[in-house]
């Protein structure tokens, strides 16, 4: 019987440095492998890479395959070759071992087999177990079924099958970077190195009229600013790493059923001792106790990290076996929440400052509600309360309330409004993890002041939010002392808010039902009630009190004034200036009555003349 010719041959590939063959050679090219050792090409087919691996490795080649012919041609071009179907372990190794006949492995490589092989298992483990016999790396290369292609067609009902491709109709086995590295690590394979091939458009972009792929679209963008974070390798085509073998890895079979149900991050810099204390009495006062929590340690010094553990260490034993402290260096405050919520285990996280107070309801709360909101952000109702660090004879840093709670934050999570400012603070949210660990938001650690609301905005249009009329927390207001409001001036406010509001606006949004009435109606009361005279709407008080605030902010008189505040500051009389767009009127009052009132105001008024 005739062989069939090369152009006859489906899988006949040729060799480029920018494909398989070529990122397989290049992973390679990183040892300087043994001289006259052996590379094993298991599922070689016409070993397009045979060549170029030997040019740069004075190595021996040996391809193995199923297909007679792609054999006969390498043997008809001098190289060693073998006619084999893939079986057990115990058959592998028992005919790689034959056809060495006591030759040493310096490397070895199976690319785009094991979508094709019913037991590729049995392949995995006989490569590790040649990997570890010879301390030989292997390269193994499959497509990857979590491309942007694929995944934006599922989602319209269409899996395309073709003769090769991603979507290969031969396929019994399909691969994503999770499943890949998850079966290999099963079998002691560990990878040490990687180099995929990316293709924007795979051979599955097609029909072109299908919305999802089309680029254009609104529903195209809105699904790739979805994935973006995902770290989902949606424009990799094939995956193409390599792996050395050790130990297998043990997979958890279900680690949802062992998750607590929250996550307590507590980012803390050592500098209130008290108050961290306080934080985690209230936890010990809790209903429920299904929690884990994570104080993160930010820039901690060997004196004030000693001082946090000792604090941790003089808890009551079961919650102390709850707590886990992570050191975290460097960046700034979203850096600890980034690494809080990495470690979380929980199957929500909450942010819970060493600063903070919550009530014994705060987790059961969060629980009830997800009962029937499960998977959404859950969100209870936190006052605020004005307090001042004091010296006591017990403490030389404690701090004490000045003030009734204030009722500033509504009930319910108000999207639109939230788009303009923030109304949570972090105590009063629970995120599910995936938002953070299967979709990719992290907290913006560019800006050093309102990476909350950022997080808090772009998670809530994903998972929406689930409230409660509870109040659970009180949400400390420093009038003196250090806060994120004292550490950080009024441009840098300003400049932040600008940028995260561009983000926004640079994004797709999801609005939950029954926004598009409310934007309707907040048009319909601009378009009515308008003041034509100063274009504010003639009740929106709050929004031109703010924009006074800001003008005061932003004069000539408050900038020629500063040196006179930094000697007030000195002298331990702080002026308090408030964050424009999340205070209340009734603190923009007082801001402005007490700056028009000044007598550096009053001087300063010929400099405000234009």
């Amino acid at each position: 019987m005739k062989n069939k010719s090369i152009d006859e041959y489906p899988y006949k590939f040729e060799y480029a440095q920018d494909n398989v063959y070529g990122h397989t050679v290049s992973l390679l090219g990183q040892f300087d492998l043994p001289k006259q050792g052996i590379h094993l090409d298991i599922g070689c087919g016409w070993g397009s890479m045979s060549e170029k691996l030997m040019e740069n490795h004075p190595i021996h080649y040996i391809g193995i395959d199923a297909d007679p012919d792609a054999v006969n041609h390498l043997v008809l071009e001098g190289k060693e070759a073998h006619t084999y179907k893939l079986s057990s372990l115990k058959d592998n190794i028992e005919f790689i071992d034959k056809i060495l006949n006591g030759r040493a492995i310096s490397s070895i490589s199976i690319l785009d087999v094991m979508e094709h092989v019913l037991n590729f298992e049995d392949l995995l483990q006989t490569v590790s177990v040649l990997s570890k016999q010879h301390n030989a790396p292997v390269v193994i290369s499959v497509p990857n079924f979590a491309h942007d292609d694929i995944v934006f067609k599922l989602l319209c009902n269409k899996f395309d099958e073709t003769n090769t491709g991603l979507l290969d109709e031969t396929h019994i086995n399909i691969f994503t970077q999770e499943k890949l590295l998850e079966v290999c690590k099963k079998h002691g394979l560990h990878q040490i190195s990687k180099k995929d091939v990316v293709m924007e458009k795979s051979d599955q972009y097609f029909p072109k009229e299908l919305l999802t792929l089309t680029e254009n679209s609104s529903l195209r963008q809105l699904l790739l600013g979805l994935r973006k974070n995902m770290g989902a390798d949606g424009k990799v085509n094939q995956l193409v790493r390599m792996f050395i073998a050790s130990h297998p890895t043990q997979i958890p079979v279900n680690r949802q059923l062992a998750r607590p149900f929250l996550s307590i991050v507590t980012r803390t810099v050592g500098d209130r001792p008290e108050e961290l204390k306080e934080v985690l009495l209230c936890l010990t006062g809790q209903e429920c106790t299904d929690f884990e929590v994570l104080v993160v340690g930010h820039n901690l010094t060997v004196e004030k990290q000693l001082l946090v553990e000792s604090i941790i260490n003089a808890t009551p034993e079961w919650i102390r076996s709850k707590i886990r402290l992570i050191r975290v260096n460097g960046g700034n405050r979203s850096t600890p929440l980034n690494a809080g919520f990495e470690n979380a285990e929980g199957q929500y996280m909450a942010i819970l400052d060493d600063d903070d107070i919550v009530f014994s309801n705060w987790v059961e709360e969060f629980k009830n509600l997800s009962n029937n909101h499960y998977g959404k952000i859950l969100k209870s109702v936190s006052v605020r309360q004005e307090y001042e660090p004091v010296k006591t004879s017990f403490s030389q840093n404690t701090s004490i309330a000045v003030s009734g709670f204030l009722n500033d934050y509504p009930a319910d999570f108000d999207f639109i409004t939230m788009l303009h400012h923030n109304e949570c603070p972090g105590l009063c949210l629970a995120f599910p993890r995936s938002i953070y660990h299967d979709f990719g938001l992290r907290f913006d650690e560019t800006i050093n002041t309102i990476e909350d609301w950022d997080f808090i905005v772009r998670a809530a249009f994903i998972c929406g939010v689930a409230s409660t009329p509870t109040i659970t927390n009180i949400y400390r207001w420093w009038l003196k002392g250090e806060s994120s409001q004292s550490l950080h001036n009024n441009e840098e406010w300003e400049e932040n808010y600008r940028y995260v509001q561009n983000k926004f606006n640079s994004q797709y949004l999801i609005m939950p039902p029954g926004n598009a009435k409310r934007i309707s109606s907040l048009i319909r009361m601009r378009l009515e009630n308008r003041d034509l005279n100063n274009g504010y709407p003639i009740n929106d008080e709050l929004i031109r009190k703010r924009e006074i605030a800001h003008l005061i902010l932003v004069s000539n008189s408050w900038n020629i004034t500063k040196p006179l505040r930094l000697v007030k500051r000195i002298l331990g009389k702080k002026t308090c200036v408030p964050e424009i767009f999340t205070a209340s009127e009734l603190e923009l009052d007082e801001f402005i009555s007490n700056s028009q009132n000044s007598k550096s105001w009053k001087i300063t008024r010929v400099f405000r003349k234009k």
